[in-house]
This record gives C-alpha cells, structure tokens and sequence, in this order.
C-alpha cells in the first residue's frame, strides 16, 4: 500500500471540502442518513465520506480517526472563554467581532494525528452553533480563538514556566493562559503590528486578572529573535503564522536562527503539522 500517495490524496480532498464547502453538511441532511437506523454521528461520517468521495480504503482507513464530534461546554468552560468578553471594535483595518461554526460545520480541530504511514487531519463539528472571538483584516480572517486554537496550544502551555516569551500576539489566548498559571514570573510578547496591539490594551487587556505579569513589545519577530540572549526567557513560544500554509516558511526561518540557544525551550504552533511538511 502507497501510504504516502493515499496520504496526499486525502489531504488534498480535505482541504478542497474545507475550502469550498465546509457547510455543505446541514441538520436536514443529518436527519435524513439518521433516519435509515444509523446514529447522527455515523450519518455525519457517510456524508462526508460522500462528500470527500472517499472510495472503501479511505472510509475504513482514515475516516474513523479524522472525525469527531465536539462538546460546547469542553469549550465554554475554558478559562479564556468564560473571563474574557468581546464586543465589536475596529482599529485601523483590523476588526473584532464574534464569528461562529454552523450545526455540522466541519472545521480542524487539532493538529495532525500519525499512525505508523498514516497522517489525519483531526476534524471536528458541533451539533448546535459554536461562537468564538475573531480578529478579520481587511476582510479576512487572521486570528481567532476557536477550538483548533485551544487544542493545539494546551501541550505547549502545560509546558511553560518562569520567563515566557511569545512571537505573535492573536487575541492573547497563549498569553493569558500562560499568565493565570502560578509558576510562570512573567510573559513577554513581541507583536509587530500597532493596530492589534492596540486592539488588545484597550478591550482584552483590562480584563486579564494577571494583567501585571503581561509585557508587549512592538517589534519585527526576527529581529527580535536576533537580539535575544540565551536563557533570557526560559520558555518561547511562536504562533505568527496563519496556518501550515503560510507556517513552513516562519518555521524553517526560526530553525536557522536557533542554534545559540541551549536553555530557553522552543516550541511553535502546529508544529507535528508543519513537520509533515518538510
């Protein structure tokens, strides 16, 4: 069997469905596969099976570990989501709002899942609307804070203490996660546009309780990667990239530039996604 052929092969098709009919599986058509004595559950796998127009090896193989549905309040009951309220605002070309999954809305949900030769793309929906905080510039959706978020950055934040450094500031989920944990002394982000940062002082901000522990500084994430001396921080964290798209590249940068550094740890955001990648 050519796993990295069928691999490809599903990523590719993923993706397409992602990117051009995420909400193409609704409640009405759920009703309907569940209807013939299959579980919702179940009828959400047929559906996208069909929709993904994955033949026998891919329904057996793959889809059983890419699909799962999602439970709300694993989410609502998440620290940053129950302390921290958004309202509408604009800075520049940057806008907050709340965004929101449809019922049965496919979206990833974590970062890659391996099995020898096998790679998954973790997909998740929920079976009611899911609203989350977004950040849209100039139309387009840059930074939010959605489950995928919460999932792929719980490792690196059980892992943080002492001097925490992040490279991109988002919506300040990684910052305020690392700051409401009582062994971290503080948490220093480098952001280099001035919009977002104002963004973030004058609406989320305020309204960390460890808001004393959080250092911003305006400045190019490279640069300042030049300028830092070793154990200056004993934890770094980068998260300037969209997606593994636009990630690779930021990855690879950072990789060639980290060989003076023996004891602050790196981690970087989707990172078993990037390696995939390489």
């Amino acid at each position: 069997m050519d796993w990295q052929k069928l691999n490809g092969e599903i990523l590719y098709k993923v993706s397409r469905y992602l990117n051009f009919a995420e909400r193409a599986i609704d409640a009405k058509q759920v009703d309907e596969v569940a209807s013939c004595g299959v579980s919702r559950q179940r009828a959400v796998e047929l559906l996208l099976a069909n929709y993904l127009d994955l033949d026998e090896t891919g329904q057996r193989q793959y889809l059983p570990y890419m699909l799962k549905r999602l439970d709300k309040t694993d989410y609502q009951n998440d620290e940053y989501y129950a302390n921290i309220s958004f309202d509408k605002a604009t800075k520049g070309n940057w806008q907050l709002k709340r965004d929101f999954y449809a019922p049965y809305e496919i979206f990833v949900q974590d970062d890659f899942a391996y099995d020898f030769q096998k790679v998954f793309p973790q997909l998740g929906y929920f079976e009611e609307t899911f609203e989350y905080p977004a950040v849209y510039q100039d139309g387009r959706l840059w930074m939010s804070v959605t489950p995928n978020e919460i999932n792929t950055m719980r490792e690196p934040i059980g892992r943080v203490k002492g001097k925490v450094l992040t490279f991109g500031l988002g919506l300040g989920y990684f910052a305020y996660m690392c700051s409401i944990k009582q062994d971290v002394e503080s948490v220093t982000v480098v952001e280099k546009d001035k919009s977002v940062i104002e963004l973030f002082e004058e609406i989320i901000l305020p309204q960390f309780e460890s808001k004393d522990k959080i250092r911003i500084i305006n400045d190019d994430a490279y640069a300042y990667l030049d300028k830092m001396q070793d154990k200056e921080y004993d934890y770094a964290f980068v998260d300037i990239y969209h997606d593994a798209g636009d990630g690779l590249e930021v990855y690879k940068k950072f990789k060639q530039r980290l060989g003076k550094f023996r004891r602050t740890q790196f981690d970087f955001w989707i990172e078993k996604t990037l390696k995939y990648y390489l």
